[in-house]
């Protein structure tokens, strides 16, 4: 059995593990508040957004669309991961997700670890990004797909597809994937009423499209980020929770420790003691 100073230096050591997890739980808790409340917010504008593309779509147009048609070269894949780890299962889930979506296609590695995965399994990188902030913004998206529209344009890949995870709640997230390019019909607006477009449905059309790009890109952005701090938090506090759990037992070991160490002492007086008067 460990003595007590060596149990009792394993409390102190694991104690101060236990007061760093606990306090990264809290700065995760507080991330993901502001993260939480960014995703409930751009949700509606992106589904209003995707209503008014499905309008659009639906109006008869008489005009052709590039990013409508379907392209000829490869399959490329926006792939959302996260920038460090010390967020449980979150990178491993949605990288393995990203691998079987991807097979043989070109990636767009967005966080570290998404490039760090796929350059170690020789996927074809075409794309590199790196949030700045740790909350994404809309140039984030707007510097993502902007030169991936242009390769779209000039038959460089063929479709283009947006890898992330979709935040459902706190304590519940899941790998998604969404077709980018080319663009389809989304939603069913199951609307009768005739709408007047300015200056033509077509000019609309035509400068609504990568906006509404950008938005379902920014949307997986924000969604990504508030899983991943979610998955942080769950993974602090269970770090935290098994600190506690392990000082208990160490407490245990060590006070049983002592309790030996004690009655091994009064034995050695009493036989002391007998020796004495014999």
């Amino acid at each position: 059995m460990a003595n007590t100073r060596d149990i009792k230096r394993r409390i102190s050591s694991v104690e101060s593990i236990g007061q760093i997890t606990k306090a990264m739980e809290m700065v995760a808790a507080a991330k993901l508040r502001r993260a939480q409340a960014s995703v409930i917010a751009s949700r509606p504008y992106t589904f209003l957004q995707t209503q008014l593309v499905s309008r659009l779509q639906k109006a008869g147009l008489e005009t052709s669309n590039q990013l409508l048609e379907p392209g000829n070269g490869p399959g490329a894949y926006i792939v959302i991961a996260g920038q460090r780890g010390l967020s449980g299962a979150y990178n491993a889930n949605i990288l393995r997700f990203a691998q079987q979506v991807v097979g043989s296609g070109q990636v767009i590695a967005v966080g570290r670890k998404a490039k760090d995965f796929f350059a170690k399994k020789g996927q074809q990188i075409i794309g590199e990004y790196r949030l700045k902030y740790e909350a994404p913004t809309y140039a984030d998206a707007v510097n993502i797909l902007k030169p991936l529209i242009g390769y779209f344009r000039d038959g460089i890949i063929g479709s283009l597809h947006l890898v992330y995870t979709e935040f459902i709640s706190v304590l519940n997230h899941r790998p998604a994937v969404v077709q980018l390019l080319p663009i389809t019909g989304a939603v069913d607006t199951a609307d009768s009423e005739s709408y007047i477009y300015e200056p033509s449905p077509e000019a609309v059309l035509e400068r609504l499209l990568p906006r509404y790009l950008t938005a379902l890109v920014f949307q997986g952005l924000l969604e990504a980020k508030a899983s991943e701090y979610s998955a942080q938090r769950t993974a602090m506090k269970s770090a935290t929770d098994n600190a506690s759990e392990m000082i208990e037992q160490l407490t245990l070991s060590y006070n049983r420790a002592r309790q030996t160490a004690i009655t091994q002492e009064i034995l050695e007086v009493v036989n002391g003691a007998q020796a004495l008067e014999g």
